[in-house]
């Protein structure tokens, strides 16, 4: 198996849609990446071989991104603002309300759809990094 076709077909069996709905469903995490790891060791196993000690500098990198950005995910989402007093005006509050509602979707769309994509590309990086160092060795 060619290193394209590893990376093709991991990507397209890791949807981020399917593991947000098994997490819906009360599926653990551990469970999500334990099944996946299991049903793709092949594809896995041809990727590793690629990878150099580089790459894994790269990828504990991308690790450590991955961390931050979950912290500031949390941070976000346990933030606690002086809330509009609801007593006021009730149309007021739902024009205020429903914008922001639109703005949590595409924040966690954008969120979505960028980190999928920067995965992938983090990894067709390393496999262009160690198909070059292989042809030129």
């Amino acid at each position: 198996m060619k290193i394209t076709d590893a990376l093709r077909s991991l990507e397209k069996s890791w949807s981020r849609e399917n593991v947000l709905l098994k997490i819906k469903n009360g599926e653990d995490s551990e469970k999500i990446v334990n099944d996946f790891f299991n049903t793709k060791k092949q594809e896995i196993k041809v990727l590793t071989s690629f990878i150099n000690t580089k790459d894994k500098v790269l990828l504990n990198e991308i690790e450590s991104l991955y961390k931050i950005e979950s912290k500031l995910i949390n941070k976000i989402k346990n933030s606690s603002f002086t809330k509009i007093d609801l007593s006021e005006n009730v149309k007021d509050q739902k024009k205020s309300l429903e914008p922001e509602q639109n703005k949590k979707f595409n924040f966690s769309l954008f969120m979505m759809k960028w980190s999928n994509k920067f995965v992938f590309i983090s990894l067709l990086v390393i496999s262009a990094i160690a198909l070059t160092k292989q042809a030129w060795a």
